[in-house]
C-alpha cells in the first residue's frame, strides 16, 4: 500500500533580524520536533504520513523566496502562523505576505485548516484576541478552515525563562496545539475551533520592571542616554 503525505506548514513571521532571539522562530523549531515525534502510536493510519516546513518570513521577503512558499502555503493541508503581536496586530511584513499570497492564489485548492500562536509583550493574553481573529478572517476569505489556536501573554519571556517551572503552563498549551494538529491531520478530520489562552505566572510588578531594564540596557548597548527613551519628537 502506498503512503499517502500530509503537508504540514509552519510560517514563523517574526521580524527581528536575530532569530535565535525571536520567540516565533524558537516556538517554530518546538513545533518542528513535536510534529515529527514518531513515538505517537497512529495504528488506524499507518499509511499517512506529514511533512513538516517551516516558511521564515523575513528571511522569504529579504532573499526574494516569496514565490516558492506560496506553493508551499497552496499546498499545504495544514498551516500554523506564528507571530508577535505589533501594534495589536499582526507584523506588517506578514500582513503584506499574505496579502501577496492571495493575489496568487485566490482560494484553497482542497480541504485545510488554519492555526495561529500570537505572543504579545503585554503580560494579559486576551489582548491577542483581534489579531487571531485577522487569522480566522484570512482563513475564511481563502476557503479554509480555522480551527484556533493559543494566545501567549508575556512572551518576551518565553526564551529566556524556557526552563522555569513558571513558564511550564504556557509551553504545555503550546504542545497541546501541536499535538491536536497532528491528530487532525493524520485523522483526516476539522475538530471545532478552540482558542486557548495563557500568560506566565510571574508577578507582573516584577515583569514590568525587567521589561524597563531591558530597554534601557538596550539603549546603552546603542550608546544612547536614558532620557532619549522618553523623547517625544512628534508632540505638539
Amino acid at each position: 500500500m502506498s503512503e499517502s503525505i500530509k503537508n504540514i506548514v509552519l510560517v514563523s513571521a517574526s521580524p527581528k533580524v536575530d532569530q535565535d532571539w525571536a520567540v516565533s522562530s524558537f516556538l517554530a523549531k518546538r513545533g518542528e520536533l513535536l510534529l515529527n515525534d514518531k513515538t505517537l502510536d497512529f495504528k488506524a493510519i499507518a499509511d499517512i504520513a506529514i511533512d513538516v516546513k517551516t516558511i521564515y518570513v523575513r528571511s522569504s521577503l529579504m532573499h526574494h523566496k516569496t514565490e516558492q512558499a506560496f506553493d508551499e502555503l497552496q499546498s499545504a493541508d495544514a498551516i500554523v502562523l506564528i507571530f508577535p503581536l505589533y501594534f495589536f496586530c499582526m507584523p506588517a511584513m506578514l500582513t503584506r505576505f499574505l496579502q501577496d499570497f492571495v493575489v496568487k492564489y485566490l482560494s484553497a485548492t482542497h480541504v485545510a485548516s488554519v492555526y495561529a500562536i500570537v505572543n504579545c509583550g503585554f503580560p494579559e493574553p486576551e489582548i491577542n484576541q483581534e489579531a487571531m481573529r485577522v487569522v480566522e478572517c484570512f482563513a475564511q476569505q481563502t476557503g479554509r478552515v480555522f480551527l484556533g489556536g493559543v494566545m501567549i501573554g508575556g512572551g518576551g519571556m518565553l526564551i529566556g525563562a524556557q526552563a522555569a517551572p513558571f513558564m511550564r503552563p504556557v509551553f504545555e498549551h503550546v504542545d497541546d496545539l501541536f499535538s491536536r494538529l497532528k491528530r487532525n491531520t493524520l485523522l483526516e478530520q476539522q475538530d471545532t475551533m478552540l482558542i486557548t489562552q495563557i500568560a506566565p505566572k510571574f508577578p507582573k510588578w516584577l515583569y514590568f520592571v525587567g521589561g524597563n531594564s531591558g530597554w534601557k540596557s538596550m539603549a546603552r548597548r546603542n550608546k544612547l542616554k536614558i532620557r532619549e527613551i522618553y523623547r517625544q519628537p512628534y508632540q505638539r
